[in-house]
Parts: C-alpha cells; structure tokens; sequence
C-alpha cells in the first residue's frame, strides 16, 4: 500500500511537470538455441539516447544496462561528459521488472535544465561475476540527477553505482547454458546453469570452454568437481575447423588416466550441446585428447549422462490405500509386504535402478522409516518421528528423508546395512519448517522447501560430513507457497503450490525462469508431483492422476485405474 501511495503521489507531480511516464514491459522467458548457425553478426548497437526527455532517458539507461560491448557503451551514452569515461560499476548485473520512471518531487525548485528522477522497481535477480544467476527479491529504487547539456541534450549526471538493467534487455542480451562438471561421485557429469552473450553466436562456444575451464560457479563450487586440472585453459579459440568440426585445443594437462580423459571429454562435449551441433575434436597441445582420436558428440559419451538418469522402463509406482501398487494399466500391488498390506505405507521412493526401496510406514504413535530391496521385506531403521517426507535416493545406496520438520536423516549402505548419518542443516537456518527434501539426481544439489519456499542447495562431503552448503530461495511469483516438488532435469524443477491459478510450474534451478503449467482440469489440495521418463510431470489431485509433458498441454488423464487421494513416484 505505501508503495502504491508513493506511486500515485509521484504521479500528480507527473502531471505538473511533464506529459508521461515511461513504463517496461515484461519480457518473455528465455529459451535455449540448439546450433551455432545463424545471426553471427555483434549485437546491433542500440541508438544513442538523442531527442530524450529526462522519464525517457533513465528508461532507456535501464534498457541499455545488459549490454556489456566496450565497457558498457550503450549505458554510458546516457551519462554526462565528467561521468562518460569515469564511471566504473562492479562485475555483476542487478536484472529488475516492473520498472517505472517517475519525476521526484522537491520541496525546493531545481535550477533551471535540472530534473531528478527516480526508478522504481521490483527485483528479479542478479548476475554474478561468474555468469550464474541468484534470485533477489522485493522493491529497488533509485534516484537519478539529469541534466540538461549545452546542445539542449538531456544526460544523467548521477549514475548509479551498479549495472542494472530491464528483464527484457537481460533475456535479449544473454541466453541459460549449461555448463557440465562431476557428479556427487565423480563417475559422471552435472550442469551448472551460467549465462552467456546470445551474440554473436558463433563466440559461444569459446564462451562457454571458458567457463568450463574456470570452475563450477561460487555457489556450487563445494558441491561440484571437475575433471579438467587446475591452470588447464585453451590454447587456441575454440573454434570450426574447415570441415565443420569444433575443435577445442586444451593445453598440457598433465599425467592423468585414461579414465580422466574421458571425463573431461565428457564435461566439454556436453557443455558444448546447448550451443553448437557440431561434431567435437579434443585435443591437448594440439594432438588428440583421447587415444582413437575420434571427432565426439554427446551420444559417443552417454553413459556419463546415462549415470544419473533413472532407469526409464520402469512404470512407477504408487501409494494407494496404504500399499504400493504400480503405476500403469494393471495397479497390480507390487510383491512383499509394502504390496500386500503388511505394511501400512504412508509414502515411499524407489532407488534410480529399481531394485530397493525406501518406505515410511505408520508405527504405535507415529511413523518409520524401512529401506530393503524392492519386493522383499524392508527392515525398520532408527528412524522414527511423527512425521517423514517422500523418501528420496542419492545413487542405490544412499536415502534422504526430513523428520519432523527439523532433521534429515541419512541412511547409507555399508557392509550390508543400512547406517543412520546425521546432515548439516545448520545453512539453512534455525526455527523454520521443512516439509520436503529433493535429490537431484546427480546427487550434488538438494530442493528444499522450507516454510513454503523453495531452497536450493549444494550438498557437499568433507571428511565424512555432508551438509548443505550455500543455500538459494527461490521465491515464487504472486507470493504463493510451495507444496511439493520433484526434479524434472538436474538443471529444473517441477513445483506445486497452494494457487488455484497456478497450481504447477516449471522452475529452472537458479530461480530465473517460473513457467506456469496451464491449472485446467486440477483442483486443489494437489497431493503429490512426480516426473517420469522424458520429462513427464506427473500430479494427483482429490479426484485422480493427471499427466503433462508441457507447461502448454492441458492436463490430461493418466490411464491408470487409481483414483484421487495417491501418491504416485518415479525411481529417484
């Protein structure tokens, strides 16, 4: 309400001062590009701000701040001489939506050619050093002194100390890659989504070996490896040779196995793919990077991806009435007890490859948790509360769930049994709830939802401690709470929450993207997200299950004959 307040006396001063005040739109969301082929041209320099009324100005200097080309030029050409070459904002980019332009009222009279003007907006997020992306969240304003020049042309006298620019120039500007490094045990590969100069396209594939070679992102620095030893950079531009081959000349990485080879091999050819369909050519100091030499694309390396992925012939499974059954034409309750009804199940996650399970199930004054293979009996652990959330699995070996809302148990496989090890929450913050805990399924990241917000964070190992380590909100548009969610790709997430409206989204990891899925057909409480084979997000309702495989398609029935109130899960 003070905000609005704000707005509407800024605008009586509007109307006494000048015609109009100049608004941004809301940009679309970014997509990624598949190829290098196209536009290769440097990005249309934007007009000099000539002709501008002071409102006008500032909206184009917000408009202009994305374009990083010769230090900034397109932002600097809105300021003053005195400020044109001194000005020297920091690394970074603050992105903002919403924006508005409005004259400052004085209680004194300017002199004559002076105006101030302040911006107004809403924080989206902001662009690192490192080119990944954190959300921000609630107002930003500034205040702008113009001034007008000799030649009548009005230019900022006062620039800010920092870039900031408009989502729409942010998302015609740069474009989500990402860029690949180890998984949690370092037998294959997971993104770290960067943002990188969309122009000239033929630059990004250079752009993004850079990146590859520098390191995972600040965030996620402690919970990601490479393969590529420390110093390793390029030799050469990353560039097409005449046969159309991308070729990227490492220099002398050193004494290291075969094995390793194929991992940074891995870790290039899959952070290429987002830009380029190239075939790959590695090489190290000029000769072949592996020992047949091959030119590579991303299915000469599979099974570094393959690694993380959940078997996709398995049909899924469900908690109905207190048992599981599959999640396909017959619901045939699954063997052992979990299927037959000894045990009364209240939620449960199946291991990536199918063969063990995890299962909380109701105990005298409250619920625990059993972990055993999949159709045999499941053994009760030391994990005991009134509450526990889905059970989710890190590899075949290791499961995660929360325990009343403050804890998470760890439960790991050695020697044959199953061990309970604590997880450092302490990241996160004391005193608020978390009702859900999410694996990603290269193990390095963790989806929370704490006190209805989602948070991501690393999961990182150190000396046998596991914590999660620099945890990110990702507040939700509209200031709806999240329920539940599951991890569509190690890179996006599948989320419900308590909307009528918006009752799914597709959420990218750093929080930049929110796509809602369409609500037709879904009726609130929405009891369960699951995401099967191919990126199929999965939800349950108080009437059935539904299916989607876009946020454009209208949910449809599963054809399975289960009917309202089920969990359903995929391997994960």
């Amino acid at each position: 309400m003070a905000r609005i307040a704000s707005r509407l006396s800024a605008l009586l001063v509007l109307l006494l001062v000048v015609s109009a005040c100049a608004s941004i739109p809301e940009s679309s969301e970014p997509r990624a590009v598949k190829d290098v082929g196209g536009d290769n041209s440097t990005p249309q320099a934007l007009p000099k701000p000539n002709g501008s009324d002071p409102l006008a100005l500032v909206r184009s200097f917000v408009d202009s701040g994305a374009y990083p080309e010769r230090g900034h030029e397109a932002a600097r050409a809105h300021l003053d001489r005195g400020h044109y070459g001194s000005w020297s904002p920091p690394p970074g980019l603050l992105v903002v939506e919403n924006v508005d332009t409005i004259p400052t009222a004085q209680p004194m009279p300017l002199p004559e050619g002076v105006q101030l003007v302040t911006v107004q907006a809403d924080k989206v997020g902001r662009l690192l050093a490192d080119s990944s992306f954190v959300p921000e969240h609630g107002e930003f304003s500034m205040r702008l002194r113009v001034e007008r020049r000799a030649d009548g042309q009005w230019r900022i006298a006062t620039p800010p100390p920092q870039l900031v620019a408009s989502t729409n120039s942010f998302t015609k500007v740069y474009r989500p890659v990402p860029v690949y490094f180890l998984d949690h045990d370092h037998t294959g590969v997971a993104p770290d989504l960067r943002y990188v100069l969309a122009q000239p396209s033929s630059t990004l594939p250079r752009r993004v070996i850079d990146l590859l070679t520098t390191g995972p992102s600040v965030a996620m620095r402690d919970a990601m490896r490479t393969a590529i030893p420390a110093g390793v950079h390029t030799k050469t531009n990353t560039s097409e040779a005449r046969d159309g081959a991308l070729e990227v000349n490492l220099s002398q990485l050193g004494d290291i196995p075969p094995e390793t080879r194929r991992l940074i091999a891995a870790q290039v050819v899959f952070s290429l793919q987002g830009v380029s369909n190239a075939r790959v050519r590695l090489k190290e100091e000029g000769t072949p990077l592996l020992a047949d030499g091959k030119d590579l694309r991303p299915t000469d390396l599979a099974q570094y991806e393959v690694d993380n992925k959940p078997r996709s012939d398995l049909p899924g499974l469900a908690v109905v009435s207190e048992r599981l059954v599959t999640l396909d034409e017959s619901a045939r309750p699954i063997p052992g007890p979990a299927g037959s009804g000894e045990y009364d199940v209240v939620r449960a996650g199946q291991s990536p490859q199918g063969d063990r399970l995890a299962a909380v199930t109701r105990r005298p004054g409250g619920v625990v948790l059993r972990v055993g293979d999949f159709g045999a009996a499941m053994a009760e652990t030391s994990v005991v509360g009134a509450y526990m959330s889905k059970p989710t699995w890190r590899g075949d070996s290791e499961v995660w769930t929360v325990v009343d809302s403050r804890d998470v148990a760890r439960m790991v496989r050695t020697d044959g049994q199953w061990e309970r090890q604590q997880v450092d929450l302490s990241a996160l913050g004391p005193g608020r709830p978390i009702t859900d805990l999410q694996l990603s399924h290269d193990g390095t990241r963790a989806a929370v939802i704490v006190d209805g917000t989602i948070v991501v964070a690393g999961v990182t190992e150190n000396n046998g401690r596991v914590a999660l380590s620099n945890p990110v909100p990702l507040p939700a548009p509209q200031q709806v709470a999240v329920t539940a969610l599951d991890w569509r790709a190690d890179d996006a997430l599948a989320v419900v929450t308590d909307s009528n409206t918006v009752p799914v989204y597709d959420v990218s990891v750093d929080g930049f993207r929110w796509k809602p899925y369409t609500a037709s057909n879904l009726g609130q409480p929405i009891n369960a997200v699951t995401v099967g084979p191919g990126g199929k997000v999965v939800v349950a309702d108080g009437n059935a299950i539904w299916e989607s495989s876009d946020t454009d398609d209208v949910w449809a029935l599963m054809p399975v004959p289960i009917g309202g109130a089920s969990i359903p899960f995929y391997p994960g």
